[in-house]
Order: C-alpha cells, then sequence, then structure tokens
C-alpha cells in the first residue's frame, strides 16, 4: 500500500524512540539526584519506560517472527508438542522445554506452536516473555500481566514486587494458560515465579525455550526436554530456497552453487539464514560461486551476525570451561575429537585441576559431558554405557574459539 512504511522502516523508527527514551532516562536521573523525594518518583517513572521499551523490542521481535521465520524439517517436533500442549488426556499442570544449541530454531518452533490456531483455541489465556541471562522477576511479572490487560497501567506498576505476583496468580485462577518463557538460562527463574502459577487441573501448560539441555530436570518437568537436532541437508535446503527466493524456488543456474553453499551450513539455520542474506540480493553466477568456494571467510568477515548469539552461551560458562571451550580452536575444520584425546589435551594443558581428590581423567570427562549439555559440542559417537566417545564442533563456533581465544590471548599460550 502506498505510503505504508516497511519494516525495516519500523525497525529503524522504533530503535530510534528506544534509544530516545533512554537517553531521556539518564538526563531525567541526573536532574532528579537534586533532590531525593522527587529523584524516587522519578525513578519509578523512569523505570515504566523500561518495560515499554522491553514491550516494543517484544512487539518487534513477533512482528519479524511472523514475516520472516520458517520452520522447514520439524514437522514431527510440531506434532508432538501439539499433542503435549493440547492433549485432553493429561489435566495436571505440565511443563515442556525445547533445548538445542544456538541457532537451532528454538524460539521459532516455540513461536510456531505459540500461534497454532489449535492452541490459540484450546488456551482461555496465552502469553510470551523473553528472560535471557539478565532479568528482573519484577518485569518478567509485569511482561506477564501486559498480556492480560494490554498498557501497563500506572496503578499496576506502582505494585510490589509480591502483589504482582498476587494479581497474577488471581488472574490465572481457573484459566486453562499456556505462558512460554524463551530463552531460559538458569533454572532459578522458575523456582522464583512457580509460585504465581496455580495448578487446577485444568491442563495448564508453561513451555520453556533453552541452551541448558538439563533445564528440564531442574524444573521437575514431567517430561524430557525437546533436544533439537541439526537440519537434514534436505530440510536445510527447504530453508535456504525460501530465506533467498521470494517464490522459495532456486533457478536450475543458481543450484549448484547453491547447493554447495548449503552443505557448508552444516544443517544449522542460524549460518543457512547469513549465507542468505549474502545471497538474495545479488543473483550473479559468479558471485554465487564466489561465496560457495569461501563461505566460512564471508561469514567470519562480518562476525557481528553470530558472535553476539554465541556470546551468550560462552558468558554463561563458568571460568573453568571457558578455556576447555576455546581449546577446540585449536583443531582443525570437521575435525572429530576423540574423547579421551581431548581429556588428555586438557590435562596436558592444565585446563582441569584435581576437585576433592577426584582423578583428573573424571573431572575432565564431567567438564566435557557439561560442554555438551549446554549445547556447545555436537556427540557424534558414544560408549556402550551413553559416555561421549567422540565429539566435534560447529564451523560457527570453531570461529568464535579462534576470535576469542585471540582476543584473550589463549590458542597463543597452548
Amino acid at each position: 500500500m502506498e505510503g505504508m512504511a516497511s519494516s525495516e522502516d519500523w525497525y529503524r523508527y522504533e530503535e530510534t524512540v528506544i534509544s530516545q527514551m533512554i537517553g531521556n532516562r539518564v538526563s531525567l536521573l541526573i536532574e532528579a539526584r537534586v533532590n531525593d523525594v522527587w529523584f524516587r518518583h522519578i525513578k519509578r517513572k523512569l523505570d515504566k519506560v523500561i518495560v515499554i521499551c522491553e514491550q516494543l523490542c517484544n512487539i518487534r521481535y513477533n512482528t519479524n517472527a511472523d514475516e520472516d521465520e520458517v520452520v522447514v524439517g520439524f514437522d514431527n517436533e510440531v506434532e508432538t508438542l501439539l499433542d503435549q500442549l493440547t492433549g485432553t488426556s493429561a489435566k495436571q499442570f505440565q511443563i515442556i522445554s525445547i533445548t538445542g544449541m544456538a541457532g537451532l530454531g528454538k524460539t521459532t518452533l516455540a513461536r510456531t506452536i505459540y500461534n497454532h490456531e489449535l492452541v490459540k483455541y484450546m488456551f482461555d489465556f496465552r502469553a510470551w516473555t523473553c528472560v535471557s541471562q539478565v532479568y528482573q522477576k519484577r518485569d518478567l511479572l509485569l511482561s506477564i500481566l501486559s498480556c492480560f490487560i494490554g498498557d501497563v497501567t500506572d496503578e499496576l506498576y506502582e505494585m510490589s514486587e509480591p502483589q504482582l505476583g498476587e494479581k497474577l496468580y488471581r488472574k490465572l485462577k481457573g484459566l486453562k494458560y499456556l505462558v512460554c518463557f524463551d530463552d531460559i538460562w538458569d533454572c532459578s527463574v522458575w523456582n522464583e515465579l512457580k509460585m504465581y502459577f496455580p495448578d487446577d487441573k485444568t491442563g495448564s501448560r508453561v513451555l520453556f525455550t533453552s541452551r541448558d539441555i538439563d533445564l528440564s530436570l531442574h524444573v521437575q518437568s514431567a517430561r524430557p526436554a525437546h533436544v533439537l537436532r541439526l537440519r537434514t541437508e534436505d530440510e536445510s535446503w527447504g530453508i535456504f530456497e525460501k530465506k533467498v527466493f521470494k517464490t522459495g524456488i532456486c533457478p536450475v543456474g543458481l543450484e549448484e552453487s547453491g547447493r554447495v553453499i548449503n552443505k557448508k551450513c552444516e544443517g544449522l539455520p542460524l549460518a543457512i539464514v547469513i549465507a542468505a542474506g549474502l545471497l538474495k540480493n545479488n543473483f550473479l553466477v559468479t558471485w554465487w560461486e564466489q561465496i560457495a568456494a569461501s563461505l566460512r571467510s564471508f561469514i567470519v568477515s562480518d562476525p557481528r551476525q553470530y558472535i553476539d548469539s554465541l556470546s551468550l552461551s560462552y558468558n554463561h560458562l563458568p571460568p573453568h570451561l571457558r578455556p576447555c571451550f576455546l581449546f577446540f580452536g585449536a583443531f582443525p575444520e570437521d575435525y572429530e575429537v576423540p574423547a579421551k584425546k581431548l581429556i588428555w589435551l586438557w590435562i596436558a594443558q592444565g585446563l582441569v585441576h584435581e576437585v576433592e581428590s577426584r582423578m583428573l581423567e573424571d573431572v575432565a570427562e564431567d567438564f566435557l559431558m557439561d560442554l555438551t549439555k549446554r549445547s556447545l559440542l555436537m556427540t557424534t559417537r558414544i560408549t556402550v554405557d551413553g559416555k561421549v566417545k567422540a565429539c566435534r564442533i560447529h564451523d560457527l563456533l570453531r570461529d568464535f574459539c579462534l576470535r576469542k581465544g585471540e582476543e584473550e590471548n589463549f590458542l597463543s599460550n597452548n
């Protein structure tokens, strides 16, 4: 429609508004310190600005999700999750979690389920909130309540945290509700909030997305986590075509190079999306051949496309695991690392220290399992008793290890 702003225009406008809000907040805080009473009054008002900004960011994501996200190859997962969410046989309250490494499409799958017509029909109330590594319990409560009432009123905002929790509990009481917590990093989030979610045997559900495979155990979920896998080559090609071409079909003249590029993405949707961004505005055969020959160098040349996402996983690692993870940058691309060899190398490099008189090999094995459960490594072979026999790392993660290792002067010392 003529005169209607594009999505990109709206996002740029939104970012400008948010920046202005934050800038205004800083200015007002400085002025308000002159009078402590006035400062406390202003701070309450300005905290509300933060919630509004977060709501704008959620609106931005939700709009983008409807327009741009592609779910290919997850038919079985969608069917299974829909059954667990809407099945009438299980009336008790249940927690369901979707886990996997960065860039696999956890949020995309969760959003697809959340917006499914059957889910909309079966639940009296739905709410979606983004958690991430840094969160405020009060902001999460306000975010969920805003799904009930729309805009956050002054009266609601003046409530204390316990009052907000009590109000949410009363709102949910007797309803069949679905609340999605996207991007959970720590089970303490749920442990702090679970008292506000009543179990009235109405079939209510809470859906988590997380990179921590063990999350479902920590939150006492009745079901094991849905651990997302890398896409098959055919599934990846389906994503690739839909992301690059408006018709969703690759021209014959570009298919050979396109399939080479697709294969180099190794089934990771994040890599496919980045590659698609390099290709969708240039359909020259020579350009596609150039990308096919050196895809990794093109991706690494603009690390902003993936570094932020992968940095979240790295920053969440405890200090003793960080050097063990960065050590994977020392191995060649696509190298399958035998677990025993890796453990010996870690020990030889002084990355593993004795804990409570345990053998270093046992401690190192725990480190390896922990990195695997955090979705940073891919297990390629397992032993008969379920332990990691060999593993490898995705090329994007390996590039991150190299970049971060150089930044921290790690690999040069090992």
